[in-house]
C-alpha cells in the first residue's frame, strides 16, 4: 500500500513534509487494528465458553444463605412429643369450577360462611373423632355426627367393648384436607348442604385383644385416605357441620 492509493488529510500533508514515512505508519495502524479486533473475537469465544461451563456447574449458594432441609421426625414423634405438628395443606377448587361454584352459592346462602374455615373446622372433627373412638368417648362422638353415624360408632365400640378388646389410635399428622365434591339438597323440603372432604393423615391403627396381641391393623405409622361427608341444614338456626357418612378413599 502507497500513498497514491491512500490520501492523507491535506493538513498533514501540509505540515509533515515529504520525507516521512507515512506508509509505514499507516501499516502499523491497520495491523493495530486488525490485532485488536482479533483480540475482541477470540476474548467473546472464550468468555461464552467459560459461562456455559459455569452453568453446567451447581451453583454455591452464598454464605450464610444454605437451605437446611429439617430430618424427617423419628417414629415416635408425634402429639405429646414437644415436636411442633406440620400444618395440613387445605385445598379448595376454584370457582370457575362445578364444586366451586357450589362453595360459591353457600356463601351467598349463609352468612359467614367460608371454605378455608370449614376445612379447618373439618380437620379439627377428625381429630377428635379419632381419639374419641379409641377412648370409647360416645358423649363426644355424639357432638360431631348425625345421630345415624353416631349409632354406628357407638355400636362398633359397644362390640369392642363386650370383646375386651382395644383401640389403639395414634394420629401422627393431617397432611391434606381437599374438598372432593358439594351439593346442595332438599330434605323435607328444607336445604341441605353437603360437602364431601378427602382427608390424608398419618396414624398408627391397631386393636388390640384381651392380652394385648394385635386384632387387626398395625403399630407402624399408616398413611390413610378417608372420604368423609359433612352436613348441615341451611334452614336451621344450627350452623354446625355434622359427619354423615365416611369410607375409605
Amino acid at each position: 500500500m502507497s500513498s497514491d492509493t491512500f490520501h492523507f488529510p491535506s493538513f498533514l500533508t501540509s505540515q509533515g513534509g515529504h520525507s516521512f514515512p507515512w506508509d509505514v505508519v499507516i501499516l502499523a495502524v491497520i495491523a493495530a487494528a486488525l490485532a485488536f479486533r482479533l483480540y475482541r473475537i477470540l476474548g467473546r469465544r472464550v468468555g461464552v465458553q467459560g459461562v456455559k461451563q459455569a452453568m453446567s456447574r451447581p451453583m454455591a449458594a452464598p454464605a450464610g444463605t444454605e437451605r437446611t432441609v429439617p430430618p424427617p421426625l423419628p417414629e415416635g414423634a408425634g402429639v405429646g412429643s414437644g415436636a411442633e405438628p406440620m400444618r395440613a395443606r387445605y385445598e379448595i377448587p376454584a370457582p370457575a369450577t362445578r364444586v366451586g361454584g357450589v362453595l360459591v352459592d353457600l356463601v351467598k346462602m349463609r352468612s359467614g360462611f367460608n371454605p378455608q374455615e370449614f376445612l379447618q373446622g373439618v380437620e379439627m372433627s377428625f381429630r377428635k373423632v379419632v381419639s374419641a373412638y379409641a377412648q370409647g368417648d360416645r358423649a363426644t362422638l355424639a357432638t360431631v355426627m348425625t345421630d345415624d353415624v353416631a349409632q354406628v360408632f357407638n355400636n362398633a365400640i359397644t362390640e369392642r367393648e363386650a370383646a375386651k378388646q382395644t383401640q389403639r389410635s395414634e394420629l401422627r399428622g393431617v397432611d391434606v384436607l381437599s374438598i372432593q365434591d358439594a351439593t346442595i339438597v332438599s330434605v323435607d323440603n328444607a336445604p341441605v348442604a353437603r360437602i364431601e372432604v378427602n382427608i390424608i393423615s398419618r396414624q398408627i391403627n391397631a386393636l388390640m385383644g384381651e392380652n394385648g396381641q394385635l386384632v387387626v391393623g398395625t403399630e407402624a405409622v399408616t398413611e390413610f385416605h378417608d372420604l368423609w361427608l359433612f352436613e348441615t341444614s341451611l334452614g336451621s338456626d344450627d350452623t354446625r357441620w355434622r359427619l354423615a357418612a365416611s369410607r375409605p378413599a
